[in-house]
């Protein structure tokens, strides 16, 4: 059944004749480059939050260079949940000195990578809050990153916007209803997830599609084994901020 759109009132409504596009995605934690060339490209950024929670999942660990294995993860603990928790009841497990292990593997770029010292205080800076849930963390790692590469994209959490949504809908409708309420006129999503997306109801309500496409970028990694698509963390170790903000348009 196709959802009733009509009842939901928008909390932050576009300006006639104005292009307004929205992207949505679940809080990854240090996600790869491809996902901040996304966030650039979008007029709104809303982080999922409200969806299930998965913890074998890029939300909990990504990876980094490792000298003798290739990669390594960084990753965040998180404490025992159900089936059903939403990625906003996901709490970090205080009990675990993650924070310092994830510190200590960073000394792997410590020789050669030339932007070590400001992108270790990066990290640090943005572990450091006193965050209790994933969500919190992962929202904060986000915006730390789009500040120090100049994207200006607002990024909002799901869970904080005065929107209404059902009980449960289809994969590809979550974005739908989300986009409808805050008045967008194009949702953008990463091309992985085509198959999900319904043009046709899309258009009906008025909302194009679109699809970020991935650009590869193969860039000097020392005495390193160049790795693709590794964690944010990976590319602002090696590339200066004037390189990442052109490779971003």
């Amino acid at each position: 059944m196709t959802p009733d759109f009509q009842t939901f009132s928008h909390s932050e409504a576009a300006t006639p004749g104005t292009s307004r596009i929205v992207g949505i995605m679940q809080p990854y934690f240090f996600p790869y480059f491809e996902q901040f060339r996304l966030i650039a490209a979008c007029d709104l950024w809303v982080v999922f939050d409200t969806a299930q929670f998965s913890r074998k999942s890029w939300m909990t660990r990504n990876r980094i260079l490792n000298r003798d294995k290739g990669t390594a993860y960084v990753s965040v603990p998180v404490q025992h949940t159900g089936l059903d928790t939403s990625i906003r009841d996901a709490l970090i497990d205080p009990a675990q000195d993650w924070r310092g292990r994830l510190l200590d593997k960073l000394k792997v770029y410590q020789a050669e990578a030339p932007h070590y010292a400001a992108v270790r205080a990066l990290v640090g800076d943005s572990l450091a809050g006193p965050h209790d849930s994933l969500a919190a963390l992962n929202t904060t790692i986000l915006r730390a990153v789009c500040q120090h590469l100049g994207i200006a994209t607002p990024i909002e959490v799901a869970s904080t916007l005065s929107i209404e949504l059902p009980a449960a809908c289809a994969p590809g409708e979550w974005a739908l209803h989300i986009s409808k309420q805050l008045g967008a006129t194009e949702y953008r999503n990463a091309s992985g997830g085509r198959a999900l997306f319904d043009e046709a109801l899309y258009a009906r309500h008025g909302i194009a599609l679109s699809f970020h496409e991935h650009r590869p970028q193969r860039y000097a990694t020392g005495s390193f084994e160049f790795v693709a698509d590794l964690s944010v963390i990976d590319w602002l170790m090696w590339n200066d901020r004037e390189t990442l903000q052109a490779w971003l348009d």
